[in-house]
């Protein structure tokens, strides 16, 4: 099966669960035509007028200024970045091949949208019979009930996806979708830049955003550090064969966004459970401050819109009645809920201690790392024990990483979890009658 996941943070293409396509959805065109994803990102304060980011938001006829070869409307670069999915599946012709695509959407794209996205996606030799909402695909194997809101973003918007989830029925109904444009990531970007150039000129006396080649370098190493979730970024840009270097903490990043996550927090209202994509994890700072704002957060995992398709084949491909209908495509915004079917699959034991070198220490209601007998130094995190099971949380802002992904607030956590904190390496484990039960299920003497 083949699904196209819509995000223009980046687009991804799987086949069989295999992603062979993963891009941003940005565009460089010129008189030779036109290349996108990242290498079209690498080109964008180079040449800026060149450059476009909005056709997948857009999803409409509207002109490119200044037009390219084979480019004359945003329609044409949403064509032609269909086409180099084609490529990156060894596909011929469009006219040779039409493999059968399923779309994940966001629930903003309008039908109007639709109706363009199904009629480019003919031309570029594919069959959509099914569009999904990326949100309810997304939540459909969390162990939910009731009310919730899924947090997304793409280059130009916030998204907040409401949810119901009836256990009774047994589904996931997406129910409205708020946009909160402050909070599309390249407006976040181009904030944080600004924040590295203040540094630069602060330190350095040089102002990397006044030539084009040390503005781009600083892009391209901003973007990165806070997708890798760094928690200091140095940045360093060579002019005139003088290297200059600063670093940032991923905290001034935060404090730079935070007038526009305050308006996202606005949009939430009050204390709610909130499933937030590794989109919006990445985000430097947000989740922490949603987090005191009494908000229980449920992070997703990257392929979490998927593995929801997946494991939801035969109501996505069913030839049942549509739910609605965008030009013959079926519009599926409800799935089945099989939260308590996953989580009876993959759940673990609950941690008893937490073990560093050959020395497991037992957990309290609030462990701190650095007070496990044989750790050295201060490694900035605890493990804090409640009702709903135990999460993992760093100290100070300090560089945390659990299951080799860094993380700035507090996230839930099981036995087997591994977390490096202060350059050593921790495990969350379970001690029964004198052994202990990692992630990969082989035991040991406590």
């Amino acid at each position: 099966m083949l699904v196209l996941d819509l995000n223009d943070v980046e687009i991804i293409l799987s086949r069989d669960g295999e992603a062979v396509y993963r891009e941003p959805g940005f565009a460089f065109v010129d008189k030779d035509g036109a290349v996108f994803g990242h290498e079209a990102l690498s080109r964008s304060r180079l040449h800026p007028r060149q450059s476009h980011n909005e056709f997948w938001q857009r999803l409409n006829g509207d002109p490119v200024s200044p037009p390219g070869k084979g480019v004359a409307t945003q329609a044409d670069l949403v064509y032609l970045q269909l086409l180099a999915m084609r490529d990156a599946l060894g596909l011929g012709p469009p006219d040779a091949d039409r493999p059968t695509l399923v779309v994940a959407a966001p629930g903003t794209v309008t039908s109007e949208q639709f109706a363009v996205l199904l009629g480019i996606a003919d031309e570029a030799g594919f069959e959509v019979r099914t569009i999904v909402d990326a949100a309810v695909a997304a939540t459909c194997l969390l162990p939910l009930s009731g009310s919730c809101r899924l947090l997304d973003l793409t280059l130009h918007r916030g998204l907040v996806t409401h949810l119901d989830v009836d256990p009774e029925h047994g589904t996931v109904r997406r129910t409205s979708v708020d946009e909160i444009p402050a909070i599309g990531l390249a407006s976040l970007i181009e904030g944080w830049v600004d924040v590295v150039a203040d540094r630069f000129v602060d330190g350095t006396r040089f102002d990397p955003l006044r030539i084009a080649e040390t503005e781009q370098r600083v892009f391209n190493q901003v973007a990165a550090g806070v997708e890798s979730g760094d928690a200091e970024l140095s940045i360093e840009v060579v002019h005139d064969e003088v290297a200059r270097r600063v670093t940032v903490a991923r905290h001034a990043l935060g404090e730079k966004s935070r007038q526009r996550y305050e308006l996202l927090a606005r949009s939430i209202g009050d204390p709610a459970t909130l499933v937030i994509t590794h989109r919006m994890r990445r985000l430097p700072g947000l989740a922490g401050l949603l987090q005191d704002a009494g908000h229980e957060l449920l992070p997703l995992a990257p392929d979490a819109v998927l593995t929801g398709i997946a494991e939801s084949t035969e109501h996505v491909q069913s030839d049942g009645t549509p739910e609605d209908d965008r030009a013959g495509a079926r519009l599926v915004t409800s799935l089945p809920s099989r939260g308590s079917e996953s989580r009876g699959r993959i759940s673990r034991e609950p941690p008893t201690h937490l073990l560093c070198g050959p020395v497991a220490m037992p957990l309290a209601d609030t462990t701190y790392g650095r007070d496990h007998p044989v750790c050295k130094g201060s490694p900035g995190f605890r493990v804090l024990r409640a009702d709903r099971g135990f999460s993992v949380a760093p100290t100070d802002g300090a560089d945390v990483v659990l299951n080799g992904s860094h993380i700035d607030f507090e996230h839930p956590a099981e036995a087997g979890d591994r977390i490096v904190a202060g350059g050593q390496e921790f495990q969350l484990i379970s001690v029964v009658h004198g052994t202990h039960a990692g992630r990969s299920g082989q035991q040991a003497d406590g």
